[in-house]
């Protein structure tokens, strides 16, 4: 079968329902870095205050963006990869609910190295209805482009342009050698890419690499504390470009620039000097000027 941007864009998937407790939202945020001491309200259930942390959205919006069986894109696991990811919060995330999410593939993006294939997923409050949150997935399939499409697409969420200044900020926080194995846990993202050996070498690389969305979670978790005081709940959007792998048990380092009313970031291996997330930016509630949000 070819790539049919036209045929892709037109397929609409039936809304998938996704139920959580507090427990599933614990195991996500210890997923993605998450200390007890620091972040009780994020991994306790006793605590006050407590909430699941705003990337949790990405469990319920993958998979209700199952692009297996897409008409017009020829999906191989073994080559496809998570490329960029939009987030926008409407309301913080209830401690524990009944979500129902909506998906459209809105494009299928010609890059000539790969194929880009963009869905956007709408999250809804099962009970009330109520709209939690839109998120844009981009998945970048290796070897499936040239196929004559178009190359830029008005729907797409543009990255940020990172300032040539020294970072204002800058976090880091070591993965373990288990992080992987517990994220998949926590996200439900059980592509074996991220614990399998063998199916990691047939995909391209020596050992599993750590999700994208993982990183992706401990850089949000940086930003948050660094610019707002640790209250995820002035989340309200972000968007990120991932850029090269990590390997569980290296140190992620997040650099940040305070743009005024959002935060410019960056995510580097501090090993290696590598920058695995690129082009990020955070938008949060309450904040105007530089420095931290204001309530």
């Amino acid at each position: 079968t070819e790539m049919d941007p036209k045929l892709a864009t037109s397929y609409k998937s039936d809304p998938v329902d996704f139920e959580y407790t507090t427990r599933d939202a614990i195991i996500y945020a210890l997923g993605i870095g998450c200390h007890a001491k620091e972040d009780v309200r994020y991994v306790y259930e006793g605590a006050e205050g407590f909430t699941p942390l705003p990337t949790y959205i990405v469990a319920p919006g993958l998979q209700a963006s199952d692009i297996t069986n897409v008409p017009g894109f020829p999906f191989d696991l073994s080559r496809i990869l998570h490329g960029e990811h939009y987030i926008e919060l409407y309301a913080p995330l209830p401690a524990e609910g009944s979500l129902r999410s909506e998906s459209r593939i809105v494009d299928l993006l010609d890059k000539g190295s790969g194929a880009a294939i963009t869905s956007e997923v709408t999250t809804y409050d099962a009970h009330s209805g109520k709209k939690l949150a839109m998120q844009q997935l981009t998945g970048f399939q290796l070897g499936s482009g040239n196929f004559g499409g178009a190359r830029t697409s008005p729907h797409e969420k543009k990255g940020a342009e990172i300032p040539k200044r020294a970072a204002d900020k800058i976090l880091s926080d070591n993965t373990s050698d288990d992080q992987a194995a517990l994220y998949r846990m926590g996200s439900g993202d059980l592509n074996p890419l991220h614990i399998d050996d063998e199916f990691a070498k047939v995909s391209g690389f020596k050992t599993p690499i750590l999700h994208g969305l993982c990183s992706m979670g401990f850089a949000t978790r940086h930003v948050i504390k660094a610019f707002a005081n640790n209250d995820a709940t002035l989340f309200k959007e972000l968007k990120v470009r991932f850029s090269s792998p990590v390997l569980p048990g290296q140190t992620l380092e997040t650099h940040m620039w305070d743009e005024g009313d959002r935060v410019v970031f960056e995510t580097k291996v501090k090993e290696t000097g590598k920058t695995v997330i690129s082009n990020a930016y955070m938008v949060l509630h309450g904040k105007t000027g530089r420095g931290q949000a204001k309530l």
